[in-house]
């Protein structure tokens, strides 16, 4: 941190001690960037948080780096946020994978104003990979997602292909 209260950079570290040591070297400019030697200079404290995982320690990062915008951060400055699932509130639950921005602005999880989140599970830091689980649980518990009108008339297309509970034709 800078005299100004400005964050310089945000960084994760299993050893700290090892992490300091490291940007002391004689050598910096040359073996890091001028960047994090001026980073060096212009530093005036140092403030750390422990964390219980490693998962944990990256998602704290990430968030932070998104926060303060750190200028010696070059990755991890990005609009995305984390995916959430969201399970709604209704006679008949919806399943939905859900960004953390949409969640922290308060968007309507769908264009029906009273339905509201019930149980929301997360942060899930790859979403490839829990869109592959949520389709696996998805084969074996059959859910409604947002794509399911109550009594349409007609099966959505999961029902159509078993992925859908059948609410879209009042089964």
């Amino acid at each position: 941190m800078a005299k100004n209260k400005k964050v310089l950079y945000i960084g994760k570290a299993t050893s700290l001690r090892d992490r300091l040591r490291s940007y002391f070297a004689p050598d910096i400019a040359e073996v890091r960037s001028r960047l994090i030697a001026n980073m060096i200079v212009a530093a005036h404290s140092i403030d750390w948080r422990q964390t219980d995982s490693v998962l944990e320690a990256l998602i704290l990062e990430a968030n932070l780096i998104k926060t303060y915008k750190p200028k010696a951060n070059t990755d991890s400055k990005d609009d995305k946020s984390w995916n959430y699932v969201v399970i709604t509130k209704e006679d008949f639950p919806q399943v939905l994978l859900v960004r953390g921005r949409a969640l922290q602005q308060g968007v309507t999880l769908l264009r029906d104003s009273k339905v509201t989140p019930w149980k929301t599970f997360g942060p899930f830091p790859h979403g490839l990979q829990l869109q592959e689980a949520l389709n696996l649980i998805r084969k074996i518990f059959p859910y409604r997602d947002s794509k399911c009108k109550p009594e349409q008339g007609r099966p959505c297309f999961n029902r159509q292909i078993g992925l859908c509970p059948g609410v879209c034709t009042a089964k």
